[in-house]
């Protein structure tokens, strides 16, 4: 590699800048603003630390904004951070993925010195570090359109071929084909591996993680600040050095203003309303005391056998419930919101036993047991409702498209709850303290 002296750059990805949080907004717009406001402090963080660590350049890997149309604050919210990198004489490199292509529309701003916007085809450029050091070589690449579906690593990899000094590829992409993700600009870990490519500096899969430790380092840094509870867990960049002698040492730095968090509770042992409020609340305390002054979007999930259960599914007791237990959290800087609770929790009674019996309810179960092994994916499930519920009965036009999103686990999730729903339809008595 040939490296005239150790240095240290800066890598971060998908920042999606200006994210709506439509779905937070419907229950508290008040918090949805905290969070929208999030994603700016967090990329602020973003390049404190890379003034505080005084780096050689920094690398932005794609999504810098959430929609290719990105609205005019959000541009100038960027630039004011490029500006305040460029102004103490560190070079940023940066692309732009999917969500903010160079097709969308942009108001005509101009960068701030040492900042360089790769264009919509492979280019190389040198890579500079303090006080205008050459250390190496970068090629990039930003989508023209928000679809790109060719190999583009296998193209930056020829461009950077036998390029002296530090070879960096800026790139937004699916490495693998990795399931929940778009395959945009798709590509294998050999691909990679399989260059004189020094740092793969990439974009796209929002969970921060190292997909090669030898050279080449591969390396998705995530998102600088979690979006919903799809993103949970702390949420940042990379901070990496490399020594003289070539070797590279990531370390991740979490920059999250609001941090996501699931958390499961069994209540199987609860059987007072208060009890489960003093329970969430106990949870809160403990997420509160490790936040670390951050805010934290919090999700609970009840489970466990318990005599609730039917109090749980009653209409508006859980938007009751959160609304009693989020109450005062919009006030503080440091808010524990409950940003759900599902309940999967299940009758006091044991199911399997019932399913033995010779009687109309263990039927029942045996033949929910039955429609549950039959279904193997929505075709099945298509063919099992026209069986019902007769060919183009159940209005196969409108609920086809809204079905056919589901996975085999929501599926058997759905049909699980069915079958407890008709069970505790069932069982219902005269002396159940429940029934109406």
């Amino acid at each position: 590699m040939g490296l005239q002296r150790d240095f240290t750059f800066l890598h971060c990805a998908d920042l999606h800048l200006d994210s709506p949080f439509r779905g937070v907004r419907s229950y508290s717009p008040a918090i949805a603003g905290m969070l929208q406001d999030a994603v700016f402090k967090s990329f602020e963080r973003v390049v404190d630390l890379a003034l505080r660590e005084r780096v050689d350049f920094v690398l932005l890997s794609g999504d810098l904004y959430d929609s290719a149309d990105r609205s005019l604050s959000a541009q100038l919210a960027l630039r004011r951070q490029l500006l305040r990198l460029s102004q103490a004489g560190i070079f940023v490199y940066m692309v732009h993925g999917n969500h903010d292509p160079l097709s969308g529309d942009r108001a005509k701003l101009s960068l701030p010195e040492r900042v360089f916007q790769f264009k919509g085809e492979v280019e190389v450029c040198p890579l500079y570090g303090k006080n205008d050091t050459l250390i190496g070589h970068i090629a990039g690449y930003s989508y023209p359109t928000g679809d790109e579906r060719g190999n583009v690593a296998i193209q930056m990899a020829k461009a950077l071929e036998s390029r002296k000094g530090f070879n960096v590829a800026l790139l937004h992409c699916n490495v693998g084909g990795m399931e929940g993700h778009e395959n945009y600009a798709p590509c294998s870990i050999e691909d990679l591996r399989d260059s004189s490519v020094d740092y793969w500096a990439l974009g796209h899969i929002h969970r921060p993680m190292i997909l090669s430790c030898e050279n080449p380092l591969v390396v998705y840094p995530g998102t600088i600040q979690g979006r919903s509870v799809r993103e949970t867990g702390p949420r940042g960049c990379y901070l990496v050095t490399v020594s003289a002698q070539g070797s590279i040492s990531p370390i991740f730095y979490p920059t999250d203003k609001i941090r996501w968090w699931e958390e499961t509770l069994d209540i199987s042992s609860v059987e007072e309303e208060q009890v489960l409020m003093d329970t969430i609340e106990n949870l809160r305390g403990k997420y509160r005391k490790e936040a670390e002054g951050r805010g934290i979007m919090l999700r609970v999930t009840l489970t466990g056998n318990t005599s609730l259960y039917r109090r749980l599914g009653r209409d508006g007791f859980m938007e009751t419930l959160i609304g009693e237990l989020n109450r005062e959290e919009e006030a503080l800087s440091d808010f524990v919101w409950i940003e759900a609770i599902q309940n999967k929790t299940r009758p006091d009674y044991s199911i399997e036993n019932l399913r033995k019996t010779q009687t109309f309810v263990g039927d029942f179960l045996r033949e929910m047991d039955t429609v549950r092994s039959q279904i193997r994916d929505n075709e099945t499930l298509f063919a099992l409702m026209d069986e019902g519920l007769g060919n183009g009965r159940w209005r196969r036009g409108d609920l086809e498209p809204y079905l056919q999103t589901l996975e085999r686990e929501d599926i058997a999730q759905i049909l699980e709850k069915a079958a407890i729903k008709g069970l505790d339809g069932l069982l219902k008595g005269e002396n159940d303290p429940c029934v109406s």
